[in-house]
């Protein structure tokens, strides 16, 4: 949803009314089958809804193979897919537009990863679901179905240079349709605090923020990385943003014996995240894969320097040696070592603090990503803008 905003947001202040069409996955009862039951005879069919302040339409959840979930919609949404003046299709991975790619109509597609790559970085971190599907029968329709939206888009926006490259490399036939568009920061609200001050030795921590409880961000290897920090910086902690840790999380916290020194505070209002980001000593990072990595940006907006594993997208925003280092997927180790590094000289750390802030104003701001957005959106669709 946040890149979501970011694309209805601009649509409405060019004078259009964007509405949404999206698959309801979050309102599926967690429950047995007997809510489970009452969710699908209450709403069998697309129902219009309300949805962050967004009119449009929900698709219900319905359990079938992962392929038929973005193939199903097409056959409630095409009358309204068809009579649409501008489609823009804002997804993880590409498949959320098949059903505009089956209507075909101009429509653009605003991408953060392929597919195989988030197969994969959950495979490596022990989903069995993932792994099976990346080489079964279900991955084949996925690609195909990846293929087909990305060959049918009229241009194509990669939250990143580091999608931008792999879809190149994977669907050559679309390169020329291919162009960068980063994840907006707002660097008025994500901004380095006006106030300077000394942290007592009780305040010092490294941040993280995200979904910790998906396999792909690795918390196992952060929390071995941090237990070799805490050989030599005893005053640190560890602070964990995002959701509530599962069990299964807590538990890889005290193997690692640093469980005492981590605190999972749950989310934050963008204020509080804001300080947190601005008082931290490092940012970290510890995935298998990302697309791109929005705290990445968030933390270096707000002045904080980063350690993140080279997981695919902090590569192509992350300047090594400049805004901070980073290290390869799962050696936690080297993660350690160029935490120390940083927090062990202050000169270079103020010198990475000021380039976090002017990279973030020169290439992710919002004005700055709203331009490209902007002549996307007049070169597909010329007669709108």
């Amino acid at each position: 949803m946040a890149k979501v905003r970011v694309a209805a947001d601009l649509l409405r202040r060019c004078g259009h009314s964007p509405r949404l069409l999206y698959t309801a996955t979050d309102q599926v009862p967690v429950g047995g089958l007997g809510m489970k039951a009452r969710y699908f005879l209450e709403h069998p069919r697309p129902y219009p809804t309300q949805f962050e302040g967004y009119g449009g339409i929900a698709f219900p959840h319905w359990p079938l193979p992962t392929w038929a979930t973005y193939l199903l919609p097409w056959f409630a949404s095409r009358k309204i897919q068809t009579k649409c003046g501008i489609q823009v299709v804002v997804s993880g991975a590409a498949h959320c537009g098949v059903p505009a790619a089956l209507s075909k109509a101009r429509f653009i597609v605003w991408v953060s990863t392929l597919y195989a790559d988030e197969l994969a970085g959950r495979a490596l971190a022990g989903d069995k679901w993932a792994a099976r599907t990346g080489s079964g029968v279900s991955g084949l329709l996925l690609r195909l179905e990846e293929k087909f939206v990305l060959e049918r888009a009229s241009l194509i926006l990669a939250n990143g240079g580091y999608i931008a490259e792999k879809i190149s490399e994977n669907f050559p036939a679309v390169k020329d349709r291919v162009r960068i568009a980063i994840y907006p920061v707002d660097t008025d609200v994500f901004c380095p605090s006006v106030q300077e001050y000394s942290k007592p030795d009780s305040h010092r921590y490294l941040l993280f923020t995200g979904r910790i409880n998906d396999p792909r961000k690795n918390m196992g290897m952060l929390f071995k990385a941090f237990a070799l920090v805490l050989q030599r910086r005893p005053d640190l902690r560890l602070i964990l943003t995002g959701d509530r840790p599962d069990r299964s999380i807590r538990a890889l916290a005290a193997e690692a014996g640093v469980d005492a020194k981590v605190d999972f505070i749950g989310r934050q209002s963008k204020l509080e995240l804001v300080r947190l980001y601005q008082n931290a000593e490092l940012f970290v990072l510890s995935s298998n894969q990302e697309g791109l990595g929005i705290s990445v940006l968030e933390a270096m907006a707000c002045g904080t320097p980063v350690v993140a594993t080279r997981c695919g997208g902090p590569e192509s925003v992350l300047k090594e040696g400049e805004t901070g280092f980073m290290v390869p997927v799962n050696d936690y180790a080297a993660m350690s070592e160029r935490i120390l590094k940083l927090l062990s000289d202050n000169q270079l750390i103020y010198r990475m603090r000021e380039q976090c802030t002017r990279l973030a104003s020169d290439t992710f701001s919002r004005p700055m990503v709203e331009k490209t957005l902007l002549q996307a959106f007049r070169d597909v669709y010329p007669e709108h803008f």
